[in-house]
């Protein structure tokens, strides 16, 4: 039997039971997921994890120029993540069947359709499970969305998580998790608010995966800029010098483990 600790909200600790145990978490990790983290505080002018790549890198996007300690994306049209994935993906390569990564965003926009979130993807599978905020400029002007490829019914996964922003900014923080097959999903407006549950569902992806952000005008035409302030690894977070935002950033999910 093997024992899985995930984080549903910070202060609630889920066990999940099958044979190694906590002492995995305490000497080193949970299968391939604490031998590297996935974290990037964002910070220090350049990305600080040396394992992300891009797929369809934006013209224009940097690290701190735009906004001191954020990564900027500013989107192309025609950058969908629904029938198939043309988007800004900034993503790293795993075989883990388990992690658990939030983020937090502004995003500004200017379109009838953008796209952006966390994803995690298989391209041999050309799928994906992703925590979409889809932005617009009709009807609720923006919801969140938990899918797979064209599909958002049944099993957890939801066209509106019930989040209604004005239009044309919008503040959010993310959360997924998986566990094996099972994926969980959160979000919240504020960071010390608890966590809202999107769903839970079951979805099979075949590793290699592609874990991380993602941004895009899906429309032909508009705009859609988003500032991302973190990709925060809750089950390894990425280590850190003293001082600056990455102290303040990450000492709360240190003391969580």
């Amino acid at each position: 039997m093997q024992t899985r600790l995930l984080t549903r909200s910070f202060g609630e600790i889920i066990k999940y039971s099958t044979s190694v145990c906590v002492l995995m978490l305490l000497f080193g990790g949970i299968a391939t997921a604490a031998d590297e983290s996935f974290g990037d505080p964002f910070e220090k002018g350049k990305l600080q994890n040396p394992n992300w790549e891009w797929q369809n890198e934006p013209p224009k996007w940097d690290v701190g120029d735009t906004r001191e300690d954020f990564l900027y994306i500013d989107s192309e049209p025609n950058r969908n993540l629904w029938a198939n994935d043309m988007s800004h993906f900034l993503y790293q390569e795993t075989d883990t069947d388990i992690f658990d990564v939030e983020t937090h965003f502004f995003a500004r926009w200017d379109t009838s359709s953008g796209v952006n979130g966390l994803v995690v993807k298989s391209p041999s599978d050309d799928n994906w499970v992703t925590i979409k905020f889809w932005s617009r400029d009709a009807a609720a002007k923006g919801q969140i969305q938990y899918q797979t490829k064209q599909n958002e019914g049944g099993g957890g996964l939801t066209g509106n998580a019930g989040f209604t922003p004005e239009f044309g900014e919008t503040e959010l923080f993310l959360r997924l998790a998986r566990d094996g097959d099972e994926y969980s999903a959160w979000y919240k407006t504020k960071e010390n608010e608890d966590w809202i549950e999107i769903g839970v569902t079951e979805f099979d992806l075949t590793p290699p995966v592609w874990l991380g952000v993602y941004a895009g005008v899906a429309a032909g035409a508009g705009s859609l800029e988003v500032e991302y302030e973190y990709f925060r690894d809750n089950l390894n977070p990425f280590p850190v010098e003293p001082g600056g935002k990455a102290t303040t950033t990450w000492a709360a999910v240190k003391t969580q483990y």
